[in-house]
C-alpha cells in the first residue's frame, strides 16, 4: 500500500542558508547524513533552478513585494515531496521525473509559481524525493505561511487534495488517514540522525567517565571534561525527545483502543443501516494500527538508545553533571583552546 508524501517544514531567517547549503548539496561530503552518496550527485537535477543562494532570493522577493516582516516570520517554506520507497524506487526514471512535475504543478497552483524558488529532486539518496522551497508572499503582498498553509483541518484538505492529483496518474497510491483522526506526528529525521551521532561517540565518553576521577589531573581530564560538556546536553535532549515520541504512540494506542470500542457498540446494535458506517471504522482502525505497528517499529531502536544514553548519564555524579549542563564561560572557552 504505498503512499504519496508531501510534508512541509516552515523556516525563519535562521534556518535558510542550511536548507540551501544540504538541498544544492555544497558541501563535499555529509558525515552527518550516511545515505547520501556522493557518487551520485550528478544525477540530481532542478525543474526549478535558484538565481541565487536561498537567503538572497528570499530578501530580494520580500523586499520587492514590500512585505512587512518580524524577527520570527517565516519567510520560507521547504516541501518535501516523495512516495512510499517500494513504489518510488520502482518507476522507470521518466515516470519518476513526471511523478515530481506533476508535484510541483499542483504546488504551484497553490502557493503561486512565481513564489517557488528551488525545486530539486535528489537522486543520492536511498529513495528519490525533491525539495520544493517557496516565499509565502498571499497575492494581497503579505508574508503569511498561515494563510497559505492554513490551521490543522486545512492541511489535511492540502493532503487530500494531494492524493487526488497523485492517484489520478497513478490509482495504486493511497491516501492515508489523517493526522486530525489519528493524532499523528513523524517522528523527525533529525531525532535519528543525533542518535547515531551519540551512539558513534558512545565508547568515547564511557572512556572519558573513566578518566574523570579526583586523582586524574592534567590534559586528559581537562579533554574528559569538554567532551562530556558536549556530549551531556545533546543526551539530555535526546533522552526528553523521546518521551514525547512515547507520549505520541501512547495516544495512537488510546485511538485504535476508541475505534474497537465504537465497532464494537455498533456491532451490538446490529442496525442494517449501519453497515456502511462500521466498516468504514474498521477501515479507519486497520489504518490506525498499521501506523501505530510503524511507528512502534521506528522508535524500538530509538528507545534502546536512549536506554544506553540514560545508563551513562546516570553514571556521571550529579555534582558534575550540574556543571556539565552549565554554560562555558569565556575565559574556560579560551583556555580550552
Amino acid at each position: 500500500m504505498p503512499y504519496a508524501i508531501l510534508r512541509f517544514q516552515k523556516c525563519k531567517t535562521g534556518g535558510v542558508t542550511a536548507r540551501y547549503i544540504h538541498n544544492e548539496r555544497k558541501k563535499d561530503t555529509y558525515k552527518s547524513n550516511p545515505d547520501i552518496s556522493t557518487a551520485r550527485k550528478p544525477e540530481n537535477y532542478h525543474l526549478v533552478l535558484p538565481k541565487q543562494t536561498y537567503r538572497r532570493e528570499v530578501q530580494q522577493m520580500i523586499k520587492s513585494a514590500g512585505c512587512r516582516t518580524r524577527k520570527d516570520s517565516t519567510v520560507m517554506v521547504e516541501t518535501l515531496i516523495t512516495a512510499s520507497p517500494e513504489f518510488m524506487n520502482t518507476l522507470p526514471p521518466k515516470e519518476q521525473r513526471e511523478y515530481f512535475e506533476r508535484a510541483l504543478s499542483f504546488v504551484g497552483s497553490r502557493v503561486g509559481r512565481e513564489n517557488i524558488i528551488a525545486a530539486v529532486v535528489h537522486m543520492d539518496e536511498k529513495t528519490p524525493h525533491m525539495h520544493l522551497c517557496f516565499i509565502p508572499i498571499t497575492p494581497e503582498k503579505r508574508l503569511s505561511a498561515k494563510t497559505m498553509l492554513g490551521n490543522q483541518a486545512q492541511l489535511s484538505k492540502w493532503q487530500t487534495d494531494y492524493h487526488n492529483t497523485m492517484s489520478t496518474r497513478w490509482p495504486e497510491l493511497e491516501r492515508g488517514i489523517s493526522s486530525i483522526d489519528t493524532g499523528r506526528r513523524h517522528i523527525p529525521v533529525w531525532l535519528f540522525k543525533l542518535a547515531e551521532r551519540l551512539d558513534k561517540r558512545f565508547v568515547e565518553v564511557q572512556t572519558a567517565l573513566a578518566d574523570i576521577n579526583v586523582l586524574n589531573a592534567g590534559k586528559k581530564r581537562d579533554k574528559a571534561m569538554r567532551l562530556l560538556h558536549e556530549w551531556l546536553p545533546r543526551a539530555e535532549r535526546f533522552s526528553a525527545e523521546i518521551k514525547l515520541v512515547d507520549k505520541q504512540i501512547k495516544a495512537l494506542e488510546q485511538k485504535e483502543r476508541d475505534a474497537q470500542e465504537r465497532i464494537a457498540n455498533a456491532e451490538a446494535k446490529g442496525e442494517r443501516t449501519a453497515d456502511g458506517v462500521i466498516a468504514q471504522m474498521q477501515t479507519r482502525m486497520g489504518e490506525i494500527t498499521k501506523l501505530l505497528r510503524e511507528e512502534r517499529e521506528r522508535s524500538d531502536k530509538l528507545r534502546c538508545q536512549c536506554r544506553n544514553q540514560e545508563t551513562l548519564i546516570g553514571k556521571i555524579p550529579l555534582e558534575l553533571r550540574e556543571k556539565l549542563m552549565a554554560p562555558v564561560k569565556p575565559q574556560e572557552r579560551n583556555k580550552a583552546r
